[in-house]
This record gives structure tokens, C-alpha cells and sequence, in this order.
């Protein structure tokens, strides 16, 4: 099942606060139980934007997002150029996102044309994404993933922003710590051996009580 997550929010609008607590609401109200987390991930990354007054989000994960699925990709976006982004820097290990990760704290890059890697610059100048704003999303006492967002050279991204975007980055990290614990509630279930009944075809049908005393 998709989560969809919608916000009234406006490109520009100069106080993202309301949305960005509708948006976090509803990830707190979300049921991990069958859902599409790459739907649900993926949706988030396209509510912010509008939400936040920004042009692009993403979300990159240290670990898949569902440890019952090592595959499970690790990077969502909220469109082509946010996704190019992205790739980019988790490619290349380098960039504001994997820095953020690295040192657990909120980091402001007022023009990515002047930071490496030298894909990330010119890629940042071909779609026009210079600013960015990565706050670190915290899963179980330690540093999981970071959450980007990208904007023009006229968008607001500074760390006041990280403020009102903290609500959203604290209810992923709750719906992701859900989710990995109910993968290994159902991994351990999974893994945990049938022990046959005494009655079962596997041991036969239990000798009397008077038999077995006469063998012994």
C-alpha cells in the first residue's frame, strides 16, 4: 500500500512551518504494516518541496530502508533532477548529503557550483539546484541516512529552516526504526526451527507405558 502525502504549501511561501507539520503528521499517523516503503519514502520526498518553498528532496539511507530486502534501494527523490543529484553524490561518496552523514550535523551550502566533487557542481549549474540544506535523520542512537533538500539561487536554505523540517525528519526516523524492527520480528519468526509433536509421523506413535517398562 502507497502512502500519499499531500500539503497545501507553496513554492516560496516564506513560513513552511504549518506544512511541514501536516507533512510530518502524517508520517507519524502512517501504519508500516504493509506498506510500500519506497512509495511511502518516495512520496514524502515529493510533498516537501512544494511544502518547504524548495525545487527538489532527497533522502539517502546508510542501510535499505527494509532489511528484509538487502537490495532495497537507499535513495529516494522528489524528481529527475533532485535523483541526479543524488546519485552523484552517493557515487562519488562526496558531496554536502554524504558530508552531513559523516558528521551527524545539519549542513548549509549556499552554492554547490563552488563545492566538489566536479560532477556535483556542474550538475548543480545544469539544472539550476545550487543551495542545499541536509539535516541528518537519526534511526536507533546513530546517524542513518540524511535528508536534502535542494533549491534555486533564489530559495531560503539555511539552517532556520532546519527547524520546522526536524518535526518530518524525527517521524521518518520513527516510521524507518518501525519498519527494520518489524523485519527482524518477522526474520527471527521465520528462523526459528518447527519442533515436531511427540505424536507427530516424525517420532511415531509412543509406545504403551507397559511395553516400555517390559524393554527396559
Amino acid at each position: 500500500m502507497a502512502a500519499s502525502f499531500m500539503t497545501s504549501g507553496s513554492l516560496g511561501q516564506r513560513d513552511p512551518a504549518g506544512a511541514l507539520i501536516r507533512i510530518a503528521l502524517q508520517v507519524g499517523a502512517t501504519s508500516v504494516a504493509h506498506i510500500d516503503v519506497a512509495a511511502m519514502l518516495s512520496g514524502v520526498c515529493v510533498a516537501l518541496p512544494p511544502a518547504a518553498g524548495v525545487s527538489g528532496a532527497v533522502l539517502m539511507l546508510t542501510d535499505p530502508a527494509d532489511p528484509r530486502d538487502p537490495d532495497e534501494q537507499r535513495v529516494f527523490t522528489s524528481d529527475t533532477a533532485a535523483d541526479r543529484m543524488a546519485r552523484i553524490q552517493r557515487r562519488a561518496g562526496n558531496g554536502p548529503l554524504p558530508a552531513a552523514v559523516r558528521g551527524d550535523r545539519t549542513l548549509a551550502t549556499p552554492d554547490l557550483t563552488r563545492h566538489g566533487p566536479p560532477e556535483l557542481a556542474a550538475a548543480a549549474a545544469d539544472c539550476g539546484l545550487v543551495r542545499s540544506l541536509v539535516v541528518p535523520v537519526p534511526i536507533a542512537g546513530r546517524t542513518a541516512g540524511g535528508l536534502q533538500l535542494l533549491g534555486r539561487a533564489d530559495a531560503v536554505l539555511d539552517e532556520q529552516l532546519a527547524t520546522p523540517l526536524r518535526p518530518v525528519v524525527t517521524m521518518l526516523a520513527a516510521r524507518l526504526a518501525d519498519i527494520r524492527e518489524l523485519a527482524r520480528l518477522e526474520l527471527r519468526t521465520t528462523a526459528i526451527p518447527r519442533i515436531p509433536s511427540p505424536r507427530s509421523p516424525e517420532h511415531g506413535v509412543p509406545a504403551p507405558r507397559h511395553r516400555r517398562r517390559q524393554d527396559g
